[in-house]
C-alpha cells in the first residue's frame, strides 16, 4: 500500500512539472514529446512507473520464509517437536528448533521429538509420528511416554547399517534414564539430541 501510495505522487509531480512545460510551448505550436525537455519527463516517468510497481509488489516486511523440512509447532516457534504431554519447556523448544537448523544447514536432517501419554506401543506410536511429520531416513525421532513410564529413540532407515537398533537402546538409556527417572524431561530430550547432533558429525565427517 505504502508504495503504490508513493507510485501515484511521484506520477502526480511528474504530470506536473509536464504540464508546465505543455503550457511553456504551447504558444509556439510544439509538441512537448518531440522536445528534449519532453522525452526527458517521458523517461522520468517510465523509471517511476518501474519503481512504484516494484513497491507495490513488494511484501510488507523483512520475514524469511519457513526453513525447509520443518513444520509449526507449539508456541510460535517452527520445530519438529509434538509435545501432547505438554512437558517440554519453550525454552527447550526453542533449543531443539536451533539444534534442527543446524543440523538442515549442515546435514539435511532433523530430529523430532514427541511427547505422549500411555501409548499401547510407544516404538510404533515414533514412527506414525515421524510419518506424519515428513521426517526421513536419515532423521531420528525421540518419543517420550510420560504416564507409561517410558521412552523410545527411532532412527530412519537409510542409517540403520551405522546406527543399530541397539545403538538407539544404548544412545536413550545412556543419555535420558537419570533425566527421564527424576521427571526432568527437558534436559533428558536436550541431552539426547546434543549427543545425536554430535554424532551426525560424526557421520558426515
Amino acid at each position: 500500500m505504502r508504495g503504490i501510495l508513493i507510485f501515484v505522487l511521484c506520477i502526480a509531480a511528474v504530470g506536473t512539472a509536464m504540464g508546465v512545460v505543455a503550457a511553456g510551448v504551447k504558444n509556439k505550436r510544439v509538441n512537448i514529446f518531440k522536445t528534449q525537455a519532453g522525452a526527458w519527463l517521458f523517461t522520468i516517468v517510465m523509471v517511476i512507473a518501474a519503481i512504484g510497481i516494484g513497491y507495490a509488489k513488494a511484501p510488507f516486511n523483512n520475514s524469511p520464509a519457513p526453513e525447509p523440512g520443518l513444520q509449526q509447532g507449539p508456541g510460535t516457534y517452527p520445530s519438529y517437536v509434538r509435545d501432547d504431554a505438554n512437558v517440554l519447556s519453550a525454552q527447550t523448544e526453542r533449543v531443539l528448533y536451533e539444534r534442527n537448523l543446524r543440523l538442515w544447514e549442515r546435514y539435511s536432517v532433523s530430529i523430532g521429538v514427541v511427547t505422549c501419554d500411555n501409548a499401547e506401543d510407544l516404538g510404533e506410536y515414533a514412527m506414525k509420528c515421524a510419518g506424519e511429520m515428513g521426517l526421513g531416513g536419515y532423521d531420528f525421532t525421540v518419543a517420550l511416554d510420560i504416564a507409561g513410564e517410558n521412552y523410545w529413540l527411532v532412527q530412519g532407515g537409510d542409517i540403520r547399517r551405522r546406527f543399530t537398533d541397539q545403538d538407539c537402546s544404548d544412545y536413550a538409556y545412556d543419555y535420558m534414564e537419570k533425566s527421564f527417572a527424576r521427571g526432568d524431561y527437558d534436559k533428558a530430550v536436550l541431552d539426547l539430541t546434543e549427543a545425536l547432533e554430535v554424532w551426525y558429525g560424526d557421520y558426515y565427517g
